[in-house]
Parts: C-alpha cells; sequence; structure tokens
C-alpha cells in the first residue's frame, strides 16, 4: 500500500470533519510517510509501509471518526428542544439521516434537509429558499427579548415564528402545502394525535424552515429499511385536481406526483433498538386507577403511556358538585364531564422521578396530552434507565412517592 492508496482508504470509511483537523491529520499522516520513506531510502528498496505505520494510520481514522461524529450538527433537535431536550441524543447519527432531496420549482428551492426515525416518530426538516428574494426572514432572539435571552441563546440565534410577508412571498410563488397528509410506501397517514411542527426563517435570503414531528405510531404506522416518504410541499394543485384524487371510502388523497416530491428514508432495523414496558402495576388512588400501558425507551426520546380509569364514586361526587357538565351561554349542555375533569391537577403534576423521587429531567415538562381515559408523557433520550423510575406528583418541589405510578421496577 502506498502512500495514495492509504490516503483513499481513509477517506472511504472516513466522514466530513472540521476543517482544521483534517489538516492536522494529513500532516501527521505525511510525516509518517517521510519517515518512513527515509528509513527504506538507505537500502535502496521499494517503499512499504511497516505494521508500525498500518497501526498508527488506523488509529488516526478511528479519531477522525469519531470527531466527526461529535461535530455532527443536527439542527433538527435545535427546533425541537421543547420535546426531545436541548442537547442532542448522543446516538442520533444512528438514524438521522441528512439531504434527502433537493428541486427547485418555480424558482424555489425545495430541500428535504433532515429526517430520523425512532420507532415512534417521523422527524422530518425541510425547506424553502425563494432565489428571487433578498430579504432574510429569521428573527433574532435578540430582537424578541432583549438583554434577557434565554438559556443557550444568543442575539443571533434565529426562533420559532416567521412573518405574514414571508408566507406570502412564498404563496406568490405558487409553492407550498397541498394535502393534509402525507404517505409512506403509497399509503396516506392523515397528522395523528400529538404531532405537530414548527416554522422559522434564516440568514438565508428568501429561507424558510420548516420541522415537523409526525407520531405514525398513533396511526399504527412503523417503518423497517428503505422506506417511500412523499410529501405534499410542492407546486399548487388546484380544486379540481385535489378532488379527482381524493377517495371517499380511506377519506385519503390516493399518491400522486402532483404537488409532492418523493425522498427515501433508510429506517433500518430502529425497531429493534426500542425497549418496551408494558402492563404495568396498578397505582389505585381515591380519583383514578392508573397504570403504564408502554413505555418505550427509542435512540431519541422516551415515551410514556398511561391507562386510566376514573372512580365512579369520585365522578358521581364531582357531578353532584358541578354539575352535568360544560355549558354554553344560554345554560345548554355542550359535553359531559368526564374522567380528567376529576383527575386532571394529579395527571398535570406528574413528573419522571427515580426510585428515590429525583427529578429525571429537571426543568423538562413531560406532560403531552390527556383524555378521559389516558396520558401521555415525552422524554428527552435516556442514555441509562434507571432501576426504578416513576411518574409522580410533585408538590412544593418534591415527589409524592405515595401517590406515584410504576413505570420501570427492579424487576422489569
Amino acid at each position: 500500500m502506498n502512500e495514495m492508496e492509504l490516503k483513499k482508504a481513509l477517506t472511504s470509511v472516513t466522514p466530513e470533519v472540521p476543517e482544521q483537523f483534517h489538516l492536522r491529520m494529513e500532516q501527521t499522516l505525511e510525516s509518517i510517510v517521510a519517515q518512513e520513506a527515509q528509513m527504506k531510502n538507505s537500502t535502496k528498496k521499494a517503499i512499504r509501509f511497516s505494521a508500525r505505520t498500518v497501526v498508527l494510520a488506523a488509529a488516526l481514522a478511528v479519531m477522525m471518526c469519531a470527531v466527526a461524529l461529535a461535530a455532527t450538527q443536527w439542527h433538527l433537535f435545535d427546533s425541537l428542544s421543547f420535546m426531545t431536550g436541548k442537547e442532542t441524543p448522543v446516538n442520533a447519527g444512528l438514524v438521522m439521516q441528512s439531504d434527502l432531496y433537493q428541486d427547485t420549482v418555480n424558482n424555489v428551492e425545495i430541500r428535504v434537509r433532515e429526517a430520523g426515525y425512532d420507532g415512534r416518530t417521523l422527524l422530518v426538516q425541510y425547506s424553502y429558499r425563494m432565489l428571487d428574494e433578498t430579504e432574510a426572514y429569521g428573527i433574532r432572539a435578540g430582537d424578541v427579548f432583549g438583554d434577557e435571552l434565554p438559556e443557550g441563546m444568543t442575539a443571533d440565534t434565529i426562533v420559532e415564528g416567521i412573518s405574514d410577508a414571508a408566507l406570502e412571498a412564498l404563496d406568490k410563488h405558487s409553492v407550498g402545502w397541498n394535502y393534509d397528509q402525507l404517505w409512506i410506501d403509497g399509503k396516506g397517514i392523515d397528522m395523528p394525535g400529538n404531532s405537530g411542527g414548527v416554522y422559522q426563517g434564516s440568514t438565508v435570503p428568501g429561507e424558510i424552515i420548516y420541522t415537523e414531528y409526525w407520531r405514525i405510531d398513533n396511526a399504527n404506522v412503523s417503518m423497517s429499511g428503505p422506506t417511500k416518504i412523499t410529501l405534499p410541499i410542492g407546486g399548487y394543485v388546484s380544486a379540481e385536481e385535489k378532488k379527482a384524487l381524493f377517495d371517499r371510502e380511506s377519506g385519503m388523497y390516493r399518491l400522486t406526483d402532483k404537488g409532492t416530491l418523493t425522498f427515501v428514508y433508510d429506517a433500518k432495523d430502529v425497531l429493534s433498538q426500542v425497549k418496551v414496558i408494558t402492563d404495568g402495576e396498578e397505582k389505585v388512588l381515591p380519583e383514578v386507577t392508573a397504570k403504564v400501558k408502554e413505555a418505550a425507551f427509542t435512540p431519541l426520546m422516551t415515551y410514556i403511556t398511561l391507562e386510566l380509569k376514573v372512580n365512579p364514586d369520585a365522578m358521581k361526587a364531582f357531578i353532584e358538585e358541578m354539575g352535568e357538565g360544560y355549558k354554553d351561554d344560554e345554560e345548554n349542555l355542550m359535553w359531559s364531564y368526564g374522567g380528567m375533569d376529576v383527575f386532571e391537577a394529579w395527571v398535570c403534576s406528574l413528573e419522571l422521578v427515580d426510585g428515590k423521587g429525583t427529578l429525571v429531567f429537571p426543568g423538562h415538562a413531560g406532560q403531552n396530552g390527556y383524555g378521559n381515559e389516558w396520558a401521555e408523557f415525552l422524554y428527552p433520550y435516556m442514555e441509562s434507565v434507571p432501576d426504578e423510575l416513576y411518574l409522580a406528583p410533585m408538590e412544593d418541589g418534591k415527589a409524592d412517592m405515595t401517590k406515584a405510578v410504576a413505570v420501570k421496577t427492579m424487576n422489569r
């Protein structure tokens, strides 16, 4: 193996790294090669690399891969820190992929910048860049918060939100969202519960960035291996064309290339990386009986779903005190009270704690919605799962373990 072959070998297995580090590694490698050449020149034999050189080169390759992984910035998580936490999950690179699609429609460059799937949620970040626009639409944190910047932000940090002018400019290009759904391997999916998105400008003129999270598990959909994902974000489609594509039987639009784009995301075997606990121990309280229906620990987040049953006596006492339900101004009943009206305060006070009652994610609100028979909690990725986990009501900064629901115990 000569110098050129060794450099090619290193390049083939090494992702992009910071330029300064790259140059320093090349200099080190060239120094090693020069030393070997000096040793061999005295014998007038062809230069061959010794075992020492191969070992050092291999070590450099490992170092460069490690630095590249650490240096990777997944901007999607900056927009979704309210869900995923302030820190990018340490193994995000295992499920995240970038630069998945690019095309230009009506002088608007459309890019699928990043996408990921953790066995529960499909995460996608895409952008529109109007090539004929000169204005940058990003809203700076300094203009919103002044000198009292939130933790982790600088004055130039671009925050959520965008001006009406940006949306009007995009509309003039006849580009945007066409259908209230997406398609996964050709199957239409309406946006499931607990899904959503964030949009913002940037420092790049004419650019708008959308970051969406689709809880496809709530639509009983999962992904494995190379998967075709179709987004409805191309050039505008007429009302007549949409009507022709709508399938009344399924309530979905048929797969189409009109006003859509399709990219391939490789979900690999991510489902095998999800640790799941189901059917937890029941906790019987005066107002409600609760247990964990599912706790899922994925490469990106922690999902906990409670199954709830209101105590009939508590429900009866609540109705006797409060009446039948919610009424309009004319005292007409709009809807009856349900279990969540009885145990709402308890559900909203729950936080994730370990066996000693210590908060696992201080300052991170995990409550992600609740109803009469369920409640969901969403927390960041857990690199090390404690032996015991509970959802406990917090009172004056302390966990009341007598009213806590077991998520994970020593024997599970």
